[in-house]
């Protein structure tokens, strides 16, 4: 299910339930909230525990204060449809993460490579994290192989990859433009626009997130 409360985005899907069960009725229920919060006023509340300490990259879960929880029920009520309100109403402890994104200027580094998402943490909207990190990889084992010197090797991996994780996280920004939650220029309310639409959201985001969960099953089932 996807939900497109004004400048939000909320989706639930089912997860296995415990012992790995797949069964309807005995599978768990996962939701994601996407709400914007601006950072030094807004987020740094939500990160702030009973104590006064600020979690600025992540507060643990049984640290979220009570008051937080109450607010997003009482929101999920005012905001989303009774099947979605009544997912986030039945959640015991909800938790809450920030979304940061991280771009490296280089992959590499004398004769350290980064991969993954520790070179290219791009917004969720993408879902493309596993594949790029597995790209990544075959990206440079496959440098590995086709050269003797290690320097080569990592140069001919960074030319490869730099290019194509930068798409990524440009399509991440963009699939999020319109949860921006900051004042934006003329491209950034044309792309909020033009990607923020239900149409748009279930082509580009539910439609991908699918096809890509699929590519993953296959490929974990025929090796």
């Amino acid at each position: 299910m996807f939900c497109l409360p004004p400048g939000e985005q909320c989706l639930s899907y089912p997860v296995a339930g415990p012992d790995n069960d797949l069964r309807p009725g005995h599978r768990r229920c996962n939701f994601l909230w996407y709400r914007p919060a601006p950072e030094a006023t807004e987020l740094h509340r939500l990160l702030t525990d009973a104590s006064g300490h600020i979690h600025e990259l992540g507060i643990p879960p049984p640290l979220v204060r009570p008051e937080v929880i109450a607010e997003l029920r009482e929101a999920a009520r005012a905001l989303l449809p009774p099947q979605l309100a009544e997912v986030v109403g039945l959640t015991p402890r909800p938790f809450l993460q920030p979304i940061y994104e991280v771009e490296t200027p280089h992959m590499v580094r004398g004769r350290v490579a980064l991969l993954g998402d520790a070179a290219y943490l791009a917004r969720p909207h993408v879902a493309a994290g596993v594949t790029k990190a597995a790209q990544d990889a075959m990206a440079l084992a496959d440098a590995l192989q086709a050269n003797d010197e290690i320097e080569s090797a990592l140069a001919q991996f960074e030319a490869a990859r730099v290019g194509i994780n930068r798409q990524v996280m440009q399509r991440g920004r963009d699939l999020g433009s319109y949860l921006q939650p900051h004042p934006m220029g003329a491209s950034e309310r044309r792309k909020a626009a033009l990607h923020g639409t239900p149409q748009a959201v279930m082509s580009e985001v539910a439609v991908l997130d699918f096809l890509q969960a699929m590519k993953s099953r296959l490929r974990g089932s025929f090796g």
